[in-house]
């Protein structure tokens, strides 16, 4: 199956070389928020994903094993649960998915791995020409990225107390440099000829490699205290009715977070709509339907609704697996979801920073008044 645009290095990768190497049919998807339902036609072998997509699929799921899931481990029924459920999101077939390009939750390589689905966390960059470090069958660890790929060098520089630092990456992958662009390229490749990530991460003594931030994004709080926004991000998206989050706190007193809802989690769960069949995927299209059912968004968003204070209650109880300087302290749910018209996803689905805070600077500041 293939959706990743072209001018992305692993689209490229995938598109022009592997299919053609290893003889593979191709299907090609018109818009990547159907990708799901042409797997379903499809049945593929190999699915690239980015996190985006299987939190939508773990969404669904869970919405529809409900109860089920106490049962997966029993012999013969559990087999049947997994076989109708595999079948529903179309990867009865899939030997290997892949997902990279941001972190993922483990609760969803959790439930994919107890569905018997092999999907695989994989770490790169397109100057490492897309892959350079990726778990597979029988070298696996959930919550980490995998092991370097052959011919792949990575090291840690300048490990902290923690084993964290810098991750930087060598090899006939990593690219001389950038094109016409001698400034930008001494800035980010080392003097020993390693190209640096920019990301923080540590190796564990099995070799396996953990990414555990951006080192442009670390907070800073007023206190001095240094937070990581990625993992808190991705817990709070764990939530059920939460489509995007984003953390603020850098030189804040306290951390808060923009919420947007996920509209299609509010017709499946609030209205009771099959997520699989009677849900649009298109999100303007999902708003349509909701007013179809004579309901507007802002009656979700609004503070003191139903649906803010099950929010409300949902991030107090994740805010117990952070440190206090961490936490949640307030949030905001804002009037639309984030998408990449108004700048604030990539093509690949991951949040712009500096743009977000842009469009939504009196919401961040209200949060501080």
């Amino acid at each position: 199956m293939s959706w990743l645009p072209c001018a992305h290095v692993f689209g490229q990768l995938a598109d022009n070389l592997i299919w053609i190497r290893d003889a593979m049919h191709m299907r090609v998807v018109d818009n990547p928020l159907h990708s799901i339902d042409y797997c379903k036609e499809v049945q593929p072998h190999l699915f690239i994903g980015v996190p985006r997509i299987y939190e939508k699929v773990y969404s669904n799921l869970m919405a529809a094993l409900g109860s089920k899931l106490g049962l997966l481990k029993i012999p013969v029924l559990g087999g049947i649960i997994k076989k109708k459920a595999k079948a529903k999101i179309g990867f009865s077939n899939v030997t290997y998915a892949i997902t990279g390009a941001a972190p993922i939750n483990p609760d969803i390589l959790e439930l994919f791995h107890t569905l018997d689905i092999p999907l695989y966390e994989g770490y790169g960059m397109t100057e490492t020409t897309a892959g350079a470090t990726l778990n597979y069958g029988g070298n696996n660890r959930i919550g980490s990225v995998g092991k370097p790929l052959e011919g792949s060098g990575l090291r840690i520089a300048d490990p902290n107390e923690k084993g964290d630092g810098e991750i930087q990456f060598n090899g006939r992958h990593v690219m001389a440099g950038y094109y016409r662009n001698s400034e930008a390229t001494a800035e980010t490749m080392t003097e020993d000829g390693w190209l640096k990530s920019g990301d923080l991460g540590r190796i564990d003594a099995d070799g396996y490699v953990y990414v555990t931030g951006r080192i442009k994004e670390i907070y800073v709080s007023s206190a001095g205290k240094n937070i990581a926004p990625l993992v808190i991000e991705e817990t709070m998206k764990s939530i059920p009715v939460v489509s995007q989050c984003m953390l603020i706190g850098d030189n804040r007193k306290f951390c808060s977070a923009l919420f947007t809802l996920d509209v299609g989690a509010i017709l499946r769960d609030v209205h009771g709509l099959d997520g699989a069949t009677e849900v649009p995927k298109d999100p303007d299209e999902q708003l349509a339907k909701l007013a179809e059912l004579g309901h507007d968004l802002s009656e979700y968003t609004a503070v003191g609704s139903d649906t803010h204070r099950q929010l409300g209650g949902a991030v107090a109880e994740l805010n117990q697996k952070f440190s206090s300087p961490e936490q949640v302290k307030k949030f905001t749910v804002l009037p639309r979801d984030l998408n990449v018209d108004q700048g604030e996803l990539t093509p690949t689905l991951k949040i712009r920073r500096k743009q977000i805070r842009e469009n939504w600077a009196a919401e961040i500041e209200a949060m501080y008044a």
